[in-house]
């Protein structure tokens, strides 16, 4: 979707900006009325405000003239900067003037519908794809963005996108509104909480899947990631709704939210509102007891990692906020089966077990791992990309994963370029070599692999994914598999 956030029904003919950023100062005008916004100064139309902000293209306050020359007619920024007598706004926070304008001019789509943000150091995807799951199992129409796309509730299949910038969200917001949906479930990392994302984003309820020391690396401290999660929770409209782990939920995060917001905790452990117990698990899947209020039911799954079942009870959760009862979202989580890349089976009729990740935190990773070992009675064997193994841990990522792994081999991603030199050709060997000797108690993961959502973008997308390469060869090997033998969604 472009950012033509314009273009939905609800969209207002001009934002006075005075009356929306009431502490913000002019220069050269008393107000200014933004009909269109933009934060990159090459992409600037006539007629566009011009906000001034600093992105990973570098330093807006010092583009500002290119702005105008491409006929910005007004500028925002933090600090003072030449506008030629060119009307200036100047704001505390340029991020959130620009998230707030954005969302303004789309007609605020999020008062028209209830927004669930999913946050959290890890399974946010997954939860944000369960949860949408719950709701739509009891006829609600949802609509989810996330990591691996955007879905509207008449859509078949999600459209990638970076929903990650202001204008794109606040697009989305508005279609998802003026496709009537009733819900909207919208992942949100740390770096969108960072860039004040949820600004002018009236969400109903907050989901905290957990709080872990992973993002650490990131965010420089466990308490500033925790103040980017208070950021989700102080979004919350008046009567809006907490859903998280009993440890998250220990960390304030309610602090700066409405005095008529509430809480709810799920988790594995009898004291959450709403609880799982497992009841039994292989690496074919896992069945567990899901509880409220003195309810137990039954689910199975087609995920047999333990993470999936925690995420499933914050889905149940938010199910339950919105008075799903328990038996519907427990059918709800078995008819969502696995979410494309997380933990995914890939079946060919091989007589090992298989799967797809794309872990996005060594949080996320160790959890997979740690499962999968438990299960595991032959050998575990990571097959992991070598971005993917640099992003999670650098070279200490082999050292990392063998605390579980009886072996890991770090694919390049040049392996099947049509000039792959002599390294790759050496790869492809070994990973031929580990493939034919895999045994029915072996278990392979795959980590990496698909590419979809915003990910899709950039120079590695066009490269053949590591998932698809492993799937091509037991295909190969496997030519006879049963019928209805299931495969991870290109």
């Amino acid at each position: 979707m472009s950012d033509g956030f314009q273009e939905g029904r609800r969209r207002v003919p001009g934002v006075s900006l005075a009356a929306l950023l009431p502490r913000s100062r002019f220069i050269a005008c008393d107000d200014i009325l933004a009909t269109a916004v933009q934060d990159d100064a090459d992409r600037c139309r006539p007629g566009d405000v011009f906000v001034a902000r600093l992105t990973a293209r570098g330093d807006g306050h010092d583009a500002v003239s290119r702005a105008l020359a491409r006929g910005a007619v007004a500028v925002i920024a933090e600090r003072m900067v030449p506008t030629e007598g060119t009307g200036l706004c100047l704001v505390h926070d340029s991020d959130f003037a620009l998230t707030r304008l954005a969302q303004a001019l789309a007609g605020e789509p999020s008062h028209h519908m209830r927004v669930i943000a999913v946050t959290g150091t890890s399974g946010k995807t997954t939860t944000a794809w369960l949860t949408a799951a719950v709701l739509a199992e009891a006829g609600l129409r949802v609509g989810v963005l996330s990591d691996l796309g955007c879905l509207s509730a008449d859509d078949a299949l999600p459209e990638a996108d970076d929903y990650s910038r202001p204008a794109t969200l606040a697009a989305w917001l508005a279609r998802l509104a003026d496709d009537d949906c009733s819900h909207a479930v919208v992942e949100v990392s740390s770096e969108m909480l960072a860039a004040q994302a949820l600004a002018g984003v009236r969400c109903d309820t907050v989901v905290v899947t957990n709080l872990a020391r992973a993002r650490l690396a990131t965010h420089g401290a466990a308490r500033a990631h925790r103040d980017l999660c208070r950021r989700a929770t102080e979004a919350l409209a008046p009567g809006g709704c907490l859903v998280a782990g009993r440890p998250a939920a220990r960390h304030g995060l309610l602090d700066g939210a409405d005095a008529t917001a509430t809480c709810l905790t799920a988790g594995l452990t009898a004291d959450c509102d709403v609880w799982a117990r497992p009841v039994e698990g292989s690496l074919w899947g896992r069945t567990f007891l899901l509880g409220c209020g003195g309810q137990r039911v039954p689910v199975a799954v087609d995920n047999p990692v333990r993470p999936f079942v925690r995420n499933a009870t914050l889905a149940a959760a938010v199910g339950a906020r919105y008075g799903v009862s328990l038996e519907r979202a427990a059918r709800g989580l078995e008819a969502a089966g696995s979410v494309p890349g997380r933990v995914e089976r890939i079946d060919c009729g091989q007589d090992a077990a298989v799967f797809v990740d794309a872990p996005t935190s060594p949080h996320a990773l160790a959890g997979t791992l740690g499962s999968l070992r438990r299960l595991t009675r032959g050998r575990l064997v990571v097959l992991a990309e070598k971005r993917l193994a640099h992003h999670l841990g650098g070279r200490g990522f082999g050292r990392r994963v063998a605390r579980w792994c009886d072996g890991c081999e770090l694919v390049p991603d040049t392996i099947l370029d049509v000039a792959a030199d002599a390294q790759a050709l050496a790869c492809y060997a070994r990973i031929d070599g580990l493939l034919s000797g895999l045994g029915q108690d072996d278990c392979l993961l795959v980590a990496g692999g698909l590419r979809r959502g915003r990910r899709a973008r950039g120079p590695a997308a066009g490269r053949f994914p590591l998932a698809e390469l492993v799937q091509g060869w037991l295909r190969l090997a496997h030519p006879a598999a049963r019928p209805g033998t299931r495969l991870p969604a290109a």
